[in-house]
């Protein structure tokens, strides 16, 4: 007996781990549910489910549907009486022999206590509530029909739904459609009757019922005039108006960019629950929270709104590729912010993507436990910040890669054609390309098809005469398996005068690109995709800068203290999670550079002198986790430094406060070039030279350098060039003073000071 259950246990495993191979054989056309929800006291359902199943194979002869939980009371077949068995999950039913195309009635009466999931999902009795939501976020499969009726739980098979729910007193049942009759039986029950003839997976199929009150209203669509209705409890509906002010504005924005809204009514059902909402079809399950009179919950609205076009109408093939279902929905919440709150002096909408995307770079590996192809997440993380934030962030990059016209008629021609059926990633790429005339096979590639971020740097401009410079662009990869091509980057210049000139969609491909743009100025320094359209590795900052103290730069683990300043500044940090380009072989006494993170930094406007402040972060899935790894300790921590990607890396002297897993490295000035972190010999020199104050800047020079320096304590400084030949030489009167370069070819200088005929300082930097 044991050897037989183990044996049954193992083939249902095995049935399950093939879905794919059920959903090819069967399908079910038409769900009728048949529902007594009458017994809170001792939280049961009872009642029957009538299948329409359609044979897509001759000779089938068995059908394997899902059942969890819930007793099977009988089975028929066609009105006559068959034999099944219900083991774990599995109701295998036995039916006499169909044809391919051929149909069957497949009546399962049953009862119990349904099942929900251990964290979110399934089949809830709360009070004087009962409802489900059709989605485990820990069980798998996450599809949870068959918490509360048979089913073929699985997202490839949409169906038809006609429901019967039996209420007792005052209740009412809520289910997905449009309400067709109510009816008061002779026991004093209540039965309601909605019909759904648009075809939905399992997962979608609703059920609430409670004392609910109805909040009703129109909304005229592009095709047609849609009811509204949204269930809340009675004490809730007088919110109702204040909580969904906005929904119709949202809905004609919705129809507008994606297509008329394909669904019989706009519906709505706030439950009892903590937190947590789910897009069934129509009937879209929210906390009673949301209806609290605020606007709290309006982003959670409106994404469980827009899964009516993503999610609903067209639903990913697996749930591996959650991304199409959730990636859309998360992206709604940043459109809402540019339809509704962006003004003429806040983009509310880039804020809200910058904001997304600075939380999802520093925190997906460590909350998804790795990065992953956005097609080819692992169902543990199903409903991660994959599917969600990464999605969404990726789909903001398409939206820069095709511009808004062609991604908003690609998007509502892709939604018409695929309507009520499912696609992968693979076939959503491939069906944009056609119908938008561009390319976008290297995008799925290389956004969608691997996992991780691109990276994107600049390691130097060089001058060419009559305006046009070249930008080297540096491309790496945060957990990637490849290099982008053909990714369109903004090229942004940025003058002494902090004026800006941008150039936009400049292709970069493979390891390093020059990139040709014109100038109406000798740049500074360049910034590469400065509005933020890309879902890059690297978390930035720009600040204008007006006065002393100290300044932060959010989310990039670098601030500032101003000791001085005279006007002016702007101010650019980059925080890069990837590693920096290490020499090869690392110089005598280095062990290692950093793997994971290093910044680059500009500024440009009036003089400053001040510090930069670093985070070493060595908790567990911060960027310094494995620094010193190997037995090092914080004495054998180095702070890099070099003018640009071109140069040599070079430690710098600092000062640390904190903990060795928490510190923060101060430097001795505000050298703007790049940092990152090595682990060396704790004798490494850093060349202190005393702590003499010597400051560069721009650096990128054009033709000018401003040299800071105590003139008290130097008294001559001399240029030499990357070949060790003097090129100039300069006495010291003041503190700050002007360099002329005029005459000195590109490339790599050494500024060295003297006192008395004694080198007191060195520092290095790049003329243009």
């Amino acid at each position: 007996m044991k050897q037989i259950t183990l044996l049954l246990a193992a083939l249902i495993t095995l049935a399950a781990a093939n879905a794919q191979q059920r959903t090819d054989s069967v399908h079910v056309a038409h769900y009728d549910l048949n529902l007594s929800v009458v017994d809170f006291t001792g939280q049961t359902i009872d009642g029957y489910t009538d299948l329409t199943v359609v044979a897509k194979v001759n000779n089938l002869t068995q059908v394997r549907l899902d059942l969890k939980a819930l007793t099977t009371d009988s089975v028929f077949v066609n009105n006559a009486a068959t034999t099944f068995s219900h083991v774990g999950e599995s109701l295998l039913v036995n039916i006499p022999a169909m044809q391919n195309g051929d149909t069957a009635i497949v009546r399962v009466h049953y009862h119990g206590t349904p099942a929900h999931d251990s964290y979110f999902g399934g089949f809830y009795f709360n009070g004087q509530y009962a409802y489900n939501y059709g989605v485990a976020l820990n069980d798998v499969p996450h599809a949870y029909g068959r918490c509360w009726f048979p089913c073929l739980d699985e997202f490839t098979d949409k169906s038809s739904y006609s429901f019967h729910i039996r209420t007792e007193g005052d209740k009412r049942g809520i289910c997905n459609g449009l309400l067709t009759d109510s009816l008061l039986l002779s026991d004093g029950t209540k039965l309601w009757h909605w019909q759904l003839e648009e075809q939905i997976p399992t997962y979608l199929a609703s059920v609430a019922v409670s004392n609910f009150s109805c909040y009703a209203d129109t909304f005229h669509g592009i095709e047609k005039v849609i009811p509204i209705e949204i269930y809340t409890s009675p004490s809730l509906h007088p919110n109702v108006a204040a909580s969904f002010i906005h929904l119709k504005d949202v809905l004609r924005k919705y129809e507008e960019n994606f297509g008329p809204y394909r669904w019989p009514r706009v519906g709505y059902v706030c439950l009892p629950a903590s937190g947590g909402a789910m897009e069934h079809a129509s009937n879209i399950a929210l906390p009673n929270a949301a209806a609290s009179g605020s606007l709290t919950y309006e982003g959670t609205i409106m994404h469980e709104l827009f899964h009516h076009w993503f999610g609903d109408l067209i639903t990913c093939e697996r749930p591996e590729e959650m991304w199409i279902n959730e990636g859309f929905a998360d992206y709604s919440e940043s459109m809402i912010q540019e339809w509704l709150y962006n003004t003429d002096t806040y983009n509310a909408y880039a804020s809200h993507i910058k904001s997304e995307h600075n939380s999802t770079l520093m925190n997906l590996a460590k909350q998804d436990g790795g990065l992953y192809a956005l097609d080819d997440v692992p169902q543990e993380h199903t409903y991660g910040m994959h599917s969600y934030q990464k999605g969404g962030q990726v789909i903001h990059t398409l939206r820069s890669y095709m511009g808004d016209s062609l991604f908003f008629s690609s998007l509502t021609q892709l939604l018409a054609h695929y309507a009520y059926q499912n696609i992968n990633s693979y076939e959503f790429f491939t069906y944009l390309t056609q119908v938008s005339g561009m390319n976008l096979m290297d995008f799925y590639e290389d956004w969608v098809h691997q996992p991780g971020f691109l990276d994107f740097d600049v390691e130097e401009i060089h001058p060419h005469g009559c305006g046009i410079f070249s930008v080297k662009v540096r491309q790496k990869g945060y957990g990637t398996n490849h290099l982008g091509t053909n990714v369109p980057v903004d090229v942004t210049l940025v003058s002494e005068n902090m004026e800006m000139y941008t150039t936009e969609n400049l292709l970069v491909s493979g390891d390093t690109t020059d990139l040709m743009v014109l100038s109406p100025f000798t740049p500074a320094f360049a910034i590469l995709d400065y509005q933020g359209k890309l879902n890059d590795a690297t978390v930035d900052a720009t600040k204008k800068v007006t006065a002393t103290g100290n300044v932060t730069f959010s989310d990039t683990y670098c601030s500032a203290s101003i000791n001085q300043i005279e006007d002016t500044t702007l101010i650019r940090v980059e925080h890069h999670y990837v590693a920096p380009t290490a020499p090869d072989p690392l110089p005598e006494g280095y062990y290692k550079f950093s793997t994971t993170h290093y910044w680059s930094i500009n500024y440009t406007g009036a003089p400053i002198d001040g510090v930069w402040k670093f985070k070493l972060l060595r908790g567990g899935n911060q960027p310094d986790e494995h620094l010193l790894d190997g037995g090092y300790s914080f004495d054998n921590v180095k702070l890099m430094y070099r003018p640009d990607g071109h140069s040599a890396w070079t430690p710098v002297p600092y000062s640390h406060s904190g903990s060795p897993y928490s510190a923060t490295l101060t430097t001795l000035d505000l050298q703007p070039g790049q940092y990152c972190f090595a682990v060396a010999d704790a004798g490494v020199s850093v060349n202190t030279f005393d702590g003499v104050r010597l400051k560069v800047y721009p650096n990128p020079a054009g033709n000018t350098l401003h040299l800071w320096t105590d003139a008290t304590r130097a008294d001559k400084a001399i240029l030499f060039d990357s070949l060790g030949q003097k090129v100039k030489t300069l006495k010291i009167n003041n503190d700050q003073q002007d360099i002329n370069l005029n005459g000195l070819s590109a490339g790599n200088y050494v500024v060295v000071l003297y006192h008395k005929g004694e080198t007191i300082g060195r520092t290095m930097f790049v003329k243009m």
